[in-house]
């Protein structure tokens, strides 16, 4: 910087910037989304992928029952009707 330039004050470098502020003169750029002002829209994708990854769990633990508890259990009891079925015979048809 040399010395015949004239140094700008303080308070001229530390303006306010508002990025949610509109400015007429530059449209184009209004037309931009801003990451500031779409809080809300973060927070609705936070909860529609929290949603989606609870369904996912969902679908996971229906098939963990379908496909592991279910014959597991459809085998326990039909071992114990196999029993009782030898042990006591129907009664004889008249």
């Amino acid at each position: 910087m040399s010395s015949d330039e004239p140094v700008a004050a303080p308070s001229d470098l530390l303006t306010e910037i508002d990025p949610c502020a509109v400015d007429e003169d530059e449209a184009e750029v209004d037309s931009l989304p801003s990451t500031d002002c779409d809080s809300d829209s973060d927070e609705q994708d936070r909860r529609d992928d929290a949603e989606r990854e609870w369904r996912e769990s969902i679908e996971q633990l229906e098939l963990l029952l379908s496909m592991v508890l279910v014959p597991f259990v459809g085998k326990y009891f039909g071992r114990k009707c196999a029993y009782w079925g030898e042990r006591c015979p129907p009664a004889p048809l008249r």
